[in-house]
């Protein structure tokens, strides 16, 4: 992955290069210009790994899509800032203007204003290679069950998803409340089943706990951090803080 990175920002900067050299019909130096070109991309190269790893984290979010382009507003600010400021940091004594920029500070005020706009173009195609890969990402994922499997004296018996109300931890297994037969045990432990049920219509709330989003009526908070998630049953379960703020954005987004 580093090599890729290493390797495509290299290509961009020989392209660049060489296309100042041609336009300026050759009284642009080309070794000077190479040397600043790769000097600008080498902290492009610094950042990609940084905020491709930001594009998979914000997609794999509870945000709503307002949020999410929100946080990649955010992140062209920050990332620009750090541009201009690992640059000033690097290479402020090799492209100081002659000490005509007296101070890495100064640098980095002049860069940010004048390259906003170049940064704005590349901080959106890293941005959109990490779109592209966490929607490659999706497709690869196994398409979620529609039903689940319980056991019943030795019969594999199918429960639908729609009938599940909501499932707890059960030791190595799980048991899934239903609204018609009950409780029943799942032949699958709760971290499995979280990890395989859709996440637009269930939620863990809890280590010990699974609800369906649609059936959720009201939370109540309890005091320090922690919570109650009522259903639309009557039935109250507890909603711990390490879960609260997915179950506040998918509740928020629905």
């Amino acid at each position: 992955m580093a090599a890729l990175i290493v390797l495509a920002w290299s290509a961009v900067a020989v392209l660049l290069a060489t296309q100042g050299y041609l336009t300026s019909g050759g009284r642009q130096a080309w070794w000077p210009s190479l040397g600043y070109a790769f000097a600008i991309f080498s902290i492009w190269a610094l950042l990609t790994a940084p905020i491709l790893a930001a594009v998979r984290r914000i997609e794999e979010s509870r945000w709503s899509l307002a949020q999410r382009w929100a946080a990649y507003a955010v992140g062209l600010l920050v990332v620009s800032a750090l541009h201009v400021g690992l640059f000033a940091l690097l290479w402020w004594p090799a492209y100081n203007d002659g000490g005509r920029i007296a101070t890495r500070w100064a640098m980095g005020e002049r860069m940010f204003v004048r390259n906003l706009g170049t940064n704005a173009i590349l901080y959106a195609g890293i941005v959109a290679v990490g779109l592209l890969a966490a929607r490659r990402g999706r497709r690869a994922v196994p398409k979620a069950p529609e039903v689940l499997r319980a056991r019943s004296r030795g019969a594999v018996r199918i429960v639908p998803l729609d009938a599940v109300e909501w499932i707890e931890a059960a030791g190595n297994y799980a048991e899934a409340h239903t609204t018609a037969d009950g409780a029943v045990l799942l032949d699958e432990s709760l971290a499995s089943l979280a990890a395989r049920l859709p996440g637009d219509r269930f939620v863990r709330i809890h280590r010990r706990a699974i609800v369906r989003l649609d059936l959720i009526v009201g939370v109540r908070s309890l005091g320090r951090g922690d919570a109650e998630v009522r259903l639309s049953s009557g039935q109250g379960l507890r909603l711990s803080r390490r879960y609260r703020d997915g179950l506040s954005a998918l509740l928020n987004g629905r």
